[in-house]
């Protein structure tokens, strides 16, 4: 095994080192063997700019359909299952597993010309209009965060921000309210752990099935009465797109509402999180955006771009391609590195440089690229643009205070634990 496996394989089983400083494994893989195949992942990984977006747009030659790894959910959770079926009070969760057993494949996971179907039907749930009426909220809820914590000179700020700010927006988007925030986090949590962890504990997979289980009970009910009563929010979007026999199955609009729910949080804690990071850790930088405000929107695609809160998802060779020079056979997996892509020297400058005033930072791909272009990015991007303004007129002197810093245990995402700050 080569030292490059060795560190991949270090990865992909989720050691904290490699999680947290991936990046030197990347541009040594772009340098040395850019399109490289790994035995323990069983799959290519993708590391040049131009190969990332050549496989995203070929659409025609690679599937979506197992976005997060060659291994099914199924066989990723197979092992606690067998543990958890002998017990009886887990029956009713493994009898709602079977009756959504094949459940559609959506938006992110969806192919042509299912993909372009549904995205037609359900653009609009993120129009720009709605976006631009969700502001003053979006500001409303920031202020209301900080007032919790801003006398006392020092916040966590994954806890007591990054997660409410997204978390609340992306409950009021969907038209469910916030006095069940903490419920819905649980099942977004417990959703998204299969994603980057190949090997879950039987603790994380009873999550995952009882999560499931109350998700859909909860948002079924929602569709029916949002379909003899709709509002304005993306529940009612889900509920009622579409006419005639072109309507979203009961199964679509539930995986996509799943989609939207953790998507529309998860995501944007890690962006909102890796931005508080680069102010604290950059005085000069804090000061040159204070100042010039016109730099927040650069501030925030130079996030994107030098953590993106996304690693990488994959795509499934229909046939024999070729990727970088290499042959790729049908039914081959590659993952499209997006966290590799966005730092590839023929693409961004000193791309190890954190540089908001980079000219180029939104051509990043941490949102994907091309048809699988992600649907929420207008919102994501409005929260935090609003939140770092926010955060900069209420706090000054933002410094960190003493951390762990401890990843999430998966390598597909990435977003720090805490993140413990202080601030005049």
């Amino acid at each position: 095994m080569t030292d490059l496996d060795s560190r991949l394989d270090a990865l992909v089983r989720r050691d904290q080192e490699m999680i947290a400083c991936p990046y030197p494994l990347f541009a040594e893989l772009r340098e040395e063997d850019p399109v490289h195949y790994s035995e323990s992942l069983g799959a290519w990984v993708a590391t040049r700019y131009d190969d990332a977006l050549a496989v995203l747009h070929d659409t025609d030659r690679f599937s979506a359909l197992m976005p997060t790894g060659p291994a099914k959910v199924d066989e990723i959770l197979g092992p606690a299952m067998a543990e958890l079926s002998q017990d009886p009070e887990m029956a009713v969760h493994f009898a709602g597993m079977v009756e959504r057993r094949g459940a559609a494949t959506v938006l992110l996971n969806a192919d042509p010309p299912d993909h372009r179907r549904q995205r037609k039907l359900v653009n609009g749930a993120f129009r720009p209009s709605r976006i631009r009426a969700m502001e003053p909220t979006i500001e409303e809820v920031a202020h209301r965060l900080i007032d919790n914590f801003v006398d006392r000179g020092s916040v966590e700020f994954v806890a007591e921000f990054g997660v409410g700010l997204p978390m609340t927006i992306i409950a009021y988007a969907l038209g469910v309210g916030d006095d069940d925030l903490g419920t819905f986090k649980q099942w977004s949590d417990d959703l998204v752990m299969p994603v980057g962890n190949h090997a879950p504990s039987v603790e994380q997979v009873r999550g995952y099935l009882v999560s499931s289980t109350e998700f859909s009970d909860f948002f079924t009910d929602m569709i029916a009465d949002r379909q003899a009563n709709p509002q304005e929010d993306i529940v009612s979007d889900v509920a009622n797109a579409g006419e005639g026999d072109d309507q979203l199955t009961l199964a679509e609009q539930l995986s996509m509402l799943t989609q939207f729910l953790v998507a529309g949080n998860e995501t944007t804690t890690k962006l909102l999180t890796n931005m508080a990071l680069q102010l604290a850790t950059n005085a000069e930088m804090q000061k040159q955006i204070r100042d010039d405000r016109s730099l927040v929107d650069g501030l925030v695609e130079e996030a994107l771009r030098f953590e993106a809160p996304v690693g990488g998802l994959f795509r499934r060779a229909k046939v024999d391609v070729e990727v970088g020079g290499v042959q790729v056979k049908a039914g081959d997996h590659v993952w499209v590195l997006y966290a590799a892509a966005n730092r590839d020297e023929a693409k961004f400058s000193c791309p190890n440089d954190f540089d908001p005033a980079r000219d180029n930072a939104r051509e990043h791909i941490a949102f994907g690229h091309g048809e699988h272009f992600c649907i929420g990015a207008s919102l994501a991007r409005s929260e935090a643009q609003i939140a770092v303004n926010v955060l900069l007129d209420r706090l000054d002197n933002i410094a960190l205070a003493d951390n762990t810093f401890e990843y999430e245990d998966t390598f597909v995402l990435r977003g720090l634990k805490s993140l413990n700050l202080t601030f005049t």
